[in-house]
């Protein structure tokens, strides 16, 4: 078993034992400081389509904060979907919708997604091809992505399918991307190939990391 198979297994039976040890409200309040980092991100406040993930089952919960994403009143919320091997984009909610539509962001969301793989919720067959959630790679303004782990360098270890690496070449270059994770997610040092890009910020309720290459430091 290779070094980062070694670590993706180890990493997974941390997060599985946290998640069946506590409750829902408890992994919510050590997921607050992150969003509190996350909002107060200074190359945040200009980004008008800003990028997140739903969350699968064990993974840092990013989706409860999107409401204080949607503050800022040009502001666009794009989540990916796996179609094959690439990922495609889909523009979830726009920050004037819920007064638009008279509805709470949650209902707006719940009535565009669908389960999807690996027990991702993921847009409706229907909408995916509507020209009105298209949202290209370029268009991105900001990045945030889940991990199974991160180190102080800000280098990122995923859960080998490889999706988002490829996703990243298809993004203008020099936006921000910070992943978001729980301290236990932390590790020394996580082994990497040529491949593998550092991201810019690492967050975790006790820990800001930046990387020393990023622009945004």
């Amino acid at each position: 078993m290779d070094e980062k198979q070694k670590l993706r297994r180890e990493i997974k039976q941390v997060l599985k034992e946290k998640f069946d040890l506590l409750s829902e409200r408890q992994i919510a309040e050590q997921s607050e400081p992150v969003y509190r980092k996350l909002t107060g991100y200074p190359p945040l406040q200009g980004a008008d389509r800003v990028m997140i993930y739903f969350e699968m089952p064990r993974e840092f919960p990013i989706t409860p904060m999107i409401p204080s994403l949607l503050t800022s009143p040009s502001r666009h919320i794009v989540i990916p979907w796996c179609d094959g091997e690439r990922l495609r984009l889909f523009r979830l909610i726009s920050a004037p919708e819920p007064k638009q539509l008279g509805k709470p962001v949650s209902e707006i969301i719940a009535g565009r997604l669908a389960p999807g793989a690996f027990g991702i919720r993921e847009p409706k067959e229907t909408l995916r091809r509507d020209p009105a959630f298209l949202v290209r790679p370029e268009e991105i303004d900001f990045l945030v992505l889940p991990g199974l782990a991160f180190d102080p360098q800000c280098r990122r270890l995923g859960r080998g399918k490889g999706f988002y690496d490829r996703f990243q070449t298809d993004l203008r270059p020099g936006i921000p991307r910070v992943g978001v994770a729980f301290d236990e997610q932390i590790v020394d040092s996580v082994p990497v190939e040529p491949h593998d890009l550092p991201l810019d910020w690492v967050m975790t309720p006790s820990f800001s990391f930046v990387s020393p290459a990023s622009p945004f430091r």
